[in-house]
């Protein structure tokens, strides 16, 4: 293997790992948000459904603009 596929190699595990945190810090951090705030106020889930929706939606917006800077490089 040449220097180039190497490079190119790593390159891509580098924008994998990048997409799997970005999406994962989002929702792991709504769900402990919202769960510390239903313990706080004696709710049941609503707060945690609401913190983990959010944290979804978060997800998928970075992974859009992530994949779509990529492509703009191209």
């Amino acid at each position: 293997m040449d220097n180039k596929k190497k490079l190119s190699v790593f390159k891509y595990i580098a924008l994998v790992s990048q997409i799997g945190i970005s999406m994962l810090v989002p929702i792991l951090g709504g769900i402990y948000i919202g769960n510390r705030i239903d313990r706080w106020l004696g709710t049941k889930v609503i707060f945690l459904i609401i913190f983990s929706v959010f944290g979804i939606v978060s997800s998928f917006v970075t992974l859009f603009k992530i994949t779509n800077k990529d492509f703009k490089r191209k």
